[in-house]
């Protein structure tokens, strides 16, 4: 009887501490559990602070691209397409992190469905969590997806502004270049020197009218279709002095040029010797682009 009370008290014993170091090991499980809970749900809420502060961020990038025109240019849509690529880098380190915490979420998720005594609790707010990620992981590909359209929007727009840049250099050059012409032919202009007959010969001054006897008379006149290869062509803002042919012969104007604009050595009949030397430009070869001096 004794024996029988002995074997019965060992065993309660034994159960007692069966139980406990279940109880024990229970406990530890839970503890971990919670643990790991706290751990994902820190992690869980700065994804999410992550993600909301790329969502600021995308959402002053989208009101920049409305405020965009094309007067910034090409710089400037480079700017912004750089910008947007880093944008699109952080999104895509986001779906990454939220990958790595759902992988985490369904470890913790499984090892507490196999635990021996399960948390409801803890197994409830995991699947809160995976939901939580799987709305941020939508969320993140939609703005991945929108950023890059951006992106492949904005090579266009730098393609274009491009071809723009190029035809207006284009235009430019081809503006340039009319202007120089035109600025030079505006300058052109042409003197001959001469005898009256080397002038006559050479298809540059006519006579006009007629003499008979003492009455009536003759005088120079340009020619009305000059040959033009008698002349010589000048810039009149940079050629300001002519030097004629002979210092010991003086030279009178035939043409429609005034001798008012001229300086240097110029008799009062508006004659010029040795050099013809022009004061104002502008004024003088207003009334004829051809100068013609025919030596007295």
């Amino acid at each position: 009887m004794k024996y029988a009370g002995l074997v019965l008290i060992l065993a309660v014993t034994t159960m007692g501490c069966e139980s406990r170091a279940t109880l024990t090991k229970a406990l530890a499980e839970s503890k971990a559990a919670e643990a790991q809970k706290d751990s994902l749900l820190t992690e869980v809420l700065e994804t999410t602070q992550f993600v909301s502060d790329l969502n600021s961020e995308l959402a002053k990038a989208k009101l920049a691209a409305l405020e965009v025109g094309d007067e910034r240019g090409v710089p400037g849509a480079q700017h912004d397409k750089a910008e947007r690529q880093a944008t699109l880098g952080r999104i895509r380190q986001v779906i990454d992190r939220l990958n790595e915490s759902e992988a985490k979420l369904t470890e913790t998720e499984n090892r507490a469905k196999k635990a021996k005594i399960q948390n409801a609790r803890l197994l409830a707010q995991i699947a809160t969590y995976k939901q939580t990620i799987e709305d941020l992981k939508t969320a993140a590909e939609q703005q991945r997806v929108e950023t890059e359209a951006i992106i492949a929007d904005q090579r266009n727009q730098i393609a274009t502004l491009a071809g723009r840049v190029d035809t207006l250099n284009w235009e430019k050059g081809w503006l340039i270049d009319t202007v120089a012409h035109l600025t030079a032919y505006k300058n052109r202009v042409y003197y001959a020197v001469g005898t009256k007959d080397e002038l006559i010969r050479n298809g540059v001054v006519t006579k006009e009218g007629s003499k008979f006897l003492f009455f009536g008379g003759t005088r120079l006149e340009p020619a009305r279709r000059p040959n033009l290869d008698a002349f010589t062509m000048i810039d009149k803002t940079q050629t300001l002095s002519i030097p004629l042919p002979r210092t010991d012969k003086k030279y009178k104007i035939v043409s429609r040029q005034s001798p008012d604009f001229l300086a240097g050595d110029l008799s009062e009949k508006g004659e010029v010797r040795g050099v013809l030397e022009i004061a104002s430009p502008e004024e003088f070869w207003s009334a004829s682009k051809y100068l013609i001096l025919v030596q007295n």
